[in-house]
Parts: structure tokens; C-alpha cells; sequence
């Protein structure tokens, strides 16, 4: 690691970047309710959405946030509307492989602001900060093959497949995973 710190806030055209803060949970607990039967679509990349969810929980979960973001644990993020206040989604490194250079990121958006290019924005300012003061890491997303939404943030963003796996579902069948590189 270098000197650089991770950023607690960073700013795009319309939204601000910003850590989960203690507080914030009943507003991140609305945002996933509002775009939980999408979330749950995508099991193998976002395991946390096929589980029970409540105010209390999202509230857990912006404490621990905070906390691990303070350690440098992991980088999340909330992304906010500049003009609103809403909250837009989430994104963010939730694996940081220190001895290999290599961050997986994740990211959602709430059904309402779809299709406006939020993620894309977001994902691409996220990712300039990492290559300005970390020029050596790798950016990974893992992607469910049919989630054809994702897959579109990642390559927009400059993201390219390197490849594919077959991973076992819960269901007893098998999920296409594409692994989406950026850097090095």
C-alpha cells in the first residue's frame, strides 16, 4: 500500500461518493427494498441481497461499513444524488487482495434511477481515483453472464473480460461468472 488514503468522499457530475455513515441505515434499507427482486437475480455476485433485510440490518451493515472503511479494510460506498439527497445506489471494493494487487468491486443501482447512467458515472470516477494513487492495482468485477446490465457498466467504464467459470449454484446447477479486468 502507499500513502494514499481511501477517499471518504468523491465527487461525479451528479452524485456524491460517499462512505456509509452510522445513521444511514433505514435510508439504504428503502433503497434495496425498492430493488430487492432484482438484487436477488444475481446470487453469486450479491449474496448479501438473498438474505432477510431490515432497517436494523442496513444500519448494522453502515457501522461495520464505516468501521472497516476506518481500517482500511474495504472501500465502500454510497452513491447520492447532489441534487435530491437520494440515495442512488452502491458501490465499492469489497476484496482487497494486498499481495496480489488485485480489488473486487461491486456495484448496484435502486430501480429509480436506472438507465441514467449513474452506475457507469460512478464506477468511472471510483476507478480514475484507484489508477491515480494506486496505478498498480488490478480492478476485478465478477459478473453473472445473463446480467447483461452489469456486464454494460463494467465495459463502458473501460473494464474488459479475461475470463469465464462455471460455478455451482445453491439450485444444483451451474452460473456463468465473467471476470472483468481494468488496470496493470
Amino acid at each position: 500500500m502507499t500513502d494514499a488514503v481511501f477517499a471518504q468522499a468523491l465527487q461525479t457530475p451528479r452524485m456524491w461518493l460517499r462512505c456509509p455513515m452510522p445513521g444511514e441505515g433505514v435510508g439504504l434499507y428503502q433503497a434495496v427494498a425498492s430493488t430487492l427482486d432484482q438484487l436477488r437475480q444475481w446470487p453469486d455476485s450479491l449474496p448479501w441481497a438473498q438474505q432477510p433485510q431490515s432497517a436494523d440490518m442496513s444500519e448494522d451493515y453502515c457501522q461495520t461499513c464505516y468501521a472497516s472503511w476506518v481500517m482500511g479494510l474495504r472501500w465502500p460506498l454510497l452513491m447520492w444524488d447532489t441534487d435530491s439527497g437520494q440515495l442512488v445506489g452502491s458501490l465499492g471494493f469489497h476484496r482487497l487482495d494486498h499481495d496480489n494487487h488485485t480489488w473486487e468491486l461491486g456495484y448496484w443501482c435502486c430501480r429509480t434511477f436506472q438507465g441514467q447512467g449513474r452506475t457507469v458515472e460512478a464506477v468511472q470516477t471510483l476507478t480514475a481515483y484507484v489508477r491515480q494513487h494506486w496505478p498498480h492495482v488490478r480492478m476485478l468485477c465478477r459478473i453473472d453472464a445473463r446480467n447483461t446490465a452489469s456486464i454494460k457498466v463494467a465495459l463502458k467504464s473501460g473494464f474488459v473480460c479475461e475470463t469465464q467459470e462455471a460455478l455451482s449454484s445453491d439450485s444444483g446447477g451451474y452460473v456463468q461468472v465473467q471476470h472483468y479486468v481494468l488496470g496493470r
